[in-house]
């Protein structure tokens, strides 16, 4: 039997990690696919990106469309031009699309287009949040994509509830796969990161930021910038601080905030070392979507700074807690990492994102599908 083309279209940190044990098991299946992989060049910092590449060890991609930053629009168009002409000329039997990124729906309408079916891993997750722009990526995906394989119980809810009955395939979050995969290079990280910012298990405070919401209003951000200076007078602070951050911080008059003891601000770390911290922080404090669950999954009390969320069951036992009000951030960052009774509460919730063998049953579905039939989308 022919080998089948499958183009797997990734460009940002969570789709690196969310793709990285799908790759490898479709990588075991050369004799039947041929598995393409195409980087968008969405990632924030190209050394950054390789660095997730050498770490969750993703074959070098075939092609790069640099399409770099920008605006949503300038951005997607970039990504959507490049694509057009790779689409064209290997003629997948099958276009791949992670997570909920500009690249995610980039490459959905711009295969879809082309009449080449779809897959998209991750599907289903709902926040209600359409002010947010993954709110509208992955609600567009979806309703791209022949094959919606959803991460969990309450993501295969939401498809059915917009009528993608057919579509959807439950498998479980394959980004358990991935943490499964680098524990014992977190473990042997972690002594070295403590030492690196100097701080001891569960008495400091992990710091994520970078969406336009908290970053890019400035009064905002000096709200929250205030906050976290507020809570170093009581406890180590570390901020791994996005690009897009730190330009902000910039315009803020910031530029020596990195020089204070407690309050430590450095640039993001590769994905084991921010495992590592994150295992040892007392909290996190964070506005991305994957940290919400990694804190969940390593048993880390989570603080979000959202009116919402797309991983509700992060919510449960207050392992992870919603917070719009910067000024509201000291306090509650205090109290919880003073109980010391929750990190062992969060140990004992129930996990809903799976087994550690989603990719198992990803890389399955895709082949099934692409050797079922040449034309998917006639399903």
């Amino acid at each position: 039997m022919a080998q089948r083309e499958v183009m797997f279209v990734v460009g940002a940190r969570p789709q690196f990690i969310k793709s990285a044990p799908v790759i490898s098991q479709l990588l075991k299946r050369h004799r039947r696919i041929h598995l393409n992989i195409i980087h968008s060049g969405q990632h924030y910092d190209p050394e950054m990106s390789r660095i997730f590449f050498r770490e969750l060890s993703i074959p070098k991609p075939s092609l790069n469309l640099n399409a770099g930053s920008g605006s949503h629009a300038t951005q997607t168009a970039a990504i959507m031009q490049g694509l057009d002409h790779a689409i064209a000329v290997k003629k997948p039997s099958l276009v791949v699309v992670p997570g909920d990124t500009n690249t995610t729906l980039a490459a959905a309408l711009t295969a879809v287009k082309l009449q080449v079916p779809v897959a998209h891993l991750e599907a289903g997750l709902r926040s209600g949040d359409f002010a947010m722009p993954e709110e509208v990526n992955r609600v567009l995906t979806d309703h791209c994509s022949i094959l919606n394989l959803a991460p969990t119980r309450t993501a295969v809810r939401n498809l059915m509830s917009e009528g993608l009955s057919d579509s959807i395939r439950f498998t479980g979050d394959t980004m358990v796969d991935t943490m499964h995969l680098v524990a014992p290079d977190v473990r042997n990280a972690e002594k070295s990161m403590l030492t690196k910012f100097d701080a001891h298990g569960y008495d400091y405070v992990l710091v994520t930021l970078h969406r336009p919401s908290n970053v890019d209003d400035l009064t905002r951000l000096e709200e929250i910038h205030c906050a976290l200076e507020k809570v170093a007078l009581q406890m180590k602070v570390i901020f791994l601080v996005h690009p897009r951050t730190k330009d902000r911080l910039v315009k803020l008059g910031r530029k020596d905030s990195g020089e204070t003891l407690s309050l430590l601000e450095t640039k993001p770390q590769g994905y084991i070392e921010t495992l590592a911290l994150l295992k040892n922080a007392a909290c996190l404090l964070t506005d991305s979507g994957g940290m919400q669950k990694e804190a969940y999954i390593l048993h880390t009390p989570c603080l979000t700074l959202r009116n919402a969320t797309e991983w509700p069951e992060t919510l449960t036992g207050d392992a992870n807690r919603l917070i719009t009000n910067p000024n509201q951030i000291p306090s509650t960052i205090v109290k919880i990492a003073a109980n010391e009774k929750l990190r062992r509460r969060i140990s004992e919730l129930k996990n809903p994102f799976g087994d550690g063998h989603a990719s198992t049953r990803v890389a399955d579905l895709i082949e099934r599908a692409v050797m079922a039939k040449s034309n998917l989308l006639s399903t």
